[in-house]
Protein backbone atom coordinates (compact mmCIF):
# COMPACT_ATOMS: atom_id res chain seq x y z
CA UNK A 1 0.00 0.00 0.00
CA UNK A 2 3.20 2.40 0.95
CA UNK A 3 4.12 1.57 -2.47
CA UNK A 4 0.75 2.25 -4.50
CA UNK A 5 -0.11 5.78 -2.47
CA UNK A 6 1.26 9.03 -2.81
CA UNK A 7 0.46 12.25 -1.41
CA UNK A 8 -1.17 14.68 -3.64
CA UNK A 9 -1.33 18.34 -4.16
CA UNK A 10 -4.48 17.74 -1.76
CA UNK A 11 -3.40 15.42 0.65
CA UNK A 12 -0.25 17.61 1.00
CA UNK A 13 -2.80 20.99 2.06
CA UNK A 14 -4.78 19.08 4.67
CA UNK A 15 -1.48 17.93 6.03
CA UNK A 16 0.17 21.29 6.61
CA UNK A 17 -2.77 22.96 7.51
CA UNK A 18 -3.46 19.98 10.28
CA UNK A 19 0.42 20.12 11.50
CA UNK A 20 -0.06 23.91 12.32
CA UNK A 21 -3.43 22.95 14.09
CA UNK A 22 -4.06 19.95 16.38
CA UNK A 23 -2.65 16.94 13.88
CA UNK A 24 0.65 15.36 14.87
CA UNK A 25 3.30 12.95 13.20
CA UNK A 26 4.01 9.65 15.32
CA UNK A 27 6.18 7.17 15.24
CA UNK A 28 4.85 3.23 14.72
CA UNK A 29 6.29 0.42 16.77
CA UNK A 30 9.10 -0.46 13.37
CA UNK A 31 9.81 3.83 14.27
CA UNK A 32 10.78 3.31 10.23
CA UNK A 33 8.38 5.96 8.69
CA UNK A 34 5.77 8.46 10.38
CA UNK A 35 2.10 8.33 9.98
CA UNK A 36 -0.50 10.86 10.86
CA UNK A 37 -2.73 10.94 13.93
CA UNK A 38 -6.10 13.37 13.44
CA UNK A 39 -7.97 13.43 16.61
CA UNK A 40 -11.05 15.93 17.61
CA UNK A 41 -13.55 15.99 20.27
CA UNK A 42 -17.43 14.47 19.85
CA UNK A 43 -18.93 17.56 18.81
CA UNK A 44 -16.53 17.75 15.69
CA UNK A 45 -17.25 14.91 14.71
CA UNK A 46 -18.04 15.53 11.26
CA UNK A 47 -14.93 17.87 10.65
CA UNK A 48 -12.96 14.40 11.50
CA UNK A 49 -15.22 12.54 8.73
CA UNK A 50 -14.77 15.38 6.39
CA UNK A 51 -10.64 14.79 7.13
CA UNK A 52 -11.15 10.96 6.65
CA UNK A 53 -12.91 10.95 3.34
CA UNK A 54 -9.82 13.64 1.90
CA UNK A 55 -7.25 11.27 3.57
CA UNK A 56 -9.00 7.87 2.47
CA UNK A 57 -6.37 6.04 0.45
CA UNK A 58 -4.03 6.40 3.47
CA UNK A 59 -6.27 5.20 6.06
CA UNK A 60 -6.99 1.43 7.00
CA UNK A 61 -9.40 1.96 9.26
CA UNK A 62 -12.46 5.05 9.64
CA UNK A 63 -12.73 6.97 12.23
CA UNK A 64 -13.44 5.38 15.82
CA UNK A 65 -14.92 6.80 19.23
CA UNK A 66 -12.79 6.86 22.23
CA UNK A 67 -14.82 6.66 25.53
CA UNK A 68 -12.37 7.90 28.09
CA UNK A 69 -12.07 11.53 26.30
CA UNK A 70 -14.79 11.78 24.32
CA UNK A 71 -13.05 12.36 21.01
CA UNK A 72 -13.16 10.99 17.16
CA UNK A 73 -9.71 9.83 16.23
CA UNK A 74 -7.63 7.82 13.43
CA UNK A 75 -4.56 7.51 11.97
CA UNK A 76 -3.04 7.13 8.61
CA UNK A 77 -1.02 4.50 7.67
CA UNK A 78 3.12 5.30 7.81
CA UNK A 79 4.58 6.41 5.00
CA UNK A 80 8.19 8.00 3.97
CA UNK A 81 6.25 11.09 2.55
CA UNK A 82 4.78 11.72 6.12
CA UNK A 83 8.55 10.97 7.37
CA UNK A 84 10.07 14.21 5.35
CA UNK A 85 7.19 16.44 6.23
CA UNK A 86 8.03 15.34 10.05
CA UNK A 87 11.72 16.38 9.48
CA UNK A 88 10.24 19.62 8.21
CA UNK A 89 7.88 20.70 10.94
CA UNK A 90 9.12 18.52 13.66
CA UNK A 91 12.59 19.44 15.56
CA UNK A 92 13.64 17.02 18.89
CA UNK A 93 10.25 15.61 18.67
CA UNK A 94 8.70 19.67 19.18
CA UNK A 95 6.37 20.44 16.47
CA UNK A 96 8.10 23.28 14.90
CA UNK A 97 7.19 26.59 12.58
CA UNK A 98 9.54 26.20 9.96
CA UNK A 99 12.05 28.47 8.35
CA UNK A 100 10.11 27.70 5.14
CA UNK A 101 6.70 27.88 6.01
CA UNK A 102 6.15 30.70 3.15
CA UNK A 103 6.59 28.34 0.29
CA UNK A 104 4.85 25.64 2.58
CA UNK A 105 1.27 27.52 3.57
CA UNK A 106 0.00 28.43 0.12
CA UNK A 107 -3.25 26.83 -0.25
CA UNK A 108 -6.14 28.18 1.16
CA UNK A 109 -6.91 24.60 1.85
CA UNK A 110 -4.18 24.76 3.98
CA UNK A 111 -5.43 28.12 5.50
CA UNK A 112 -8.52 26.80 6.70
CA UNK A 113 -7.66 23.48 8.05
CA UNK A 114 -5.46 25.56 9.98
CA UNK A 115 -7.96 27.90 11.55
CA UNK A 116 -10.35 25.18 11.58
CA UNK A 117 -8.17 23.19 13.89
CA UNK A 118 -7.31 25.97 15.65
CA UNK A 119 -9.05 29.27 14.54
CA UNK A 120 -11.89 31.08 16.70
CA UNK A 121 -13.96 34.76 16.43
CA UNK A 122 -13.71 37.23 19.10
CA UNK A 123 -16.56 39.66 19.89
CA UNK A 124 -14.98 42.78 18.22
CA UNK A 125 -15.25 40.82 14.72
CA UNK A 126 -11.62 39.93 14.80
CA UNK A 127 -10.20 36.35 14.28
CA UNK A 128 -7.27 34.09 16.21
CA UNK A 129 -5.31 31.64 15.32
CA UNK A 130 -4.65 29.76 18.76
CA UNK A 131 -0.58 28.95 18.25
CA UNK A 132 0.39 29.37 21.62
CA UNK A 133 2.35 25.45 20.75
CA UNK A 134 4.91 27.95 18.56
CA UNK A 135 7.44 30.10 20.34
CA UNK A 136 7.32 34.24 19.42
CA UNK A 137 9.59 33.91 16.65
CA UNK A 138 7.75 31.01 15.08
CA UNK A 139 4.42 32.79 15.40
CA UNK A 140 6.09 35.90 13.38
CA UNK A 141 6.51 33.70 10.72
CA UNK A 142 3.09 32.64 10.37
CA UNK A 143 2.17 36.28 10.37
CA UNK A 144 4.80 37.42 7.59
CA UNK A 145 3.31 34.73 5.53
CA UNK A 146 -0.34 35.23 6.19
CA UNK A 147 0.94 38.99 4.64
CA UNK A 148 3.00 37.52 1.83
CA UNK A 149 0.71 34.81 0.53
CA UNK A 150 -2.54 35.93 1.28
CA UNK A 151 -2.77 39.79 1.49
CA UNK A 152 -3.84 39.02 5.41
CA UNK A 153 -1.81 42.11 6.43
CA UNK A 154 -3.56 43.24 10.04
CA UNK A 155 -2.31 40.98 12.02
CA UNK A 156 -0.88 41.15 15.48
CA UNK A 157 0.12 39.15 18.07
CA UNK A 158 -1.31 38.79 20.92
CA UNK A 159 0.62 37.02 24.51
CA UNK A 160 -1.64 35.42 27.06
CA UNK A 161 -0.92 32.99 29.84
CA UNK A 162 -0.28 30.03 27.70
CA UNK A 163 2.24 31.84 24.76
CA UNK A 164 1.43 33.67 21.80
CA UNK A 165 -1.30 33.97 19.45
CA UNK A 166 -2.15 35.69 15.92
CA UNK A 167 -4.76 37.88 16.22
CA UNK A 168 -6.23 38.98 12.60
CA UNK A 169 -8.08 42.47 13.19
CA UNK A 170 -11.36 43.23 11.78
CA UNK A 171 -9.76 44.94 8.91
CA UNK A 172 -8.87 42.12 7.37
CA UNK A 173 -11.15 39.11 8.53
CA UNK A 174 -13.79 39.62 5.81
CA UNK A 175 -10.65 39.03 3.34
CA UNK A 176 -9.75 36.20 5.18
CA UNK A 177 -13.27 34.52 5.65
CA UNK A 178 -13.70 34.95 1.74
CA UNK A 179 -10.84 32.56 0.95
CA UNK A 180 -11.17 30.27 3.07
CA UNK A 181 -15.01 29.94 2.89
CA UNK A 182 -15.00 27.46 0.26
CA UNK A 183 -12.81 24.80 2.03
CA UNK A 184 -14.50 25.02 5.39
CA UNK A 185 -16.41 22.12 6.61
CA UNK A 186 -20.53 23.56 6.74
CA UNK A 187 -20.46 22.31 10.49
CA UNK A 188 -17.25 24.25 11.29
CA UNK A 189 -19.02 28.22 9.28
CA UNK A 190 -20.15 29.22 13.03
CA UNK A 191 -15.89 29.79 13.08
CA UNK A 192 -16.09 32.67 10.32
CA UNK A 193 -17.54 36.32 10.37
CA UNK A 194 -20.37 36.31 8.55
CA UNK A 195 -20.69 38.71 5.52
CA UNK A 196 -22.04 42.23 6.24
Amino acid sequence: MRQSVHLSDEHRSMIIGTLLGDGSLVETSSKKNLRLNIEHCDAQREYVFWKYECLKPFVLTPPRFQIRNRSWVFKTISHPELTMLGEIFYEKRRKIVPLEIASLLRDPLSLAVWFMDDGSKNRNDGLIFNSQCFTKEETERLEDCLSTNFSINHVSLQKDKNGWRLYVQKASTGHMTKIMRPYVCPCLTYKLISPV
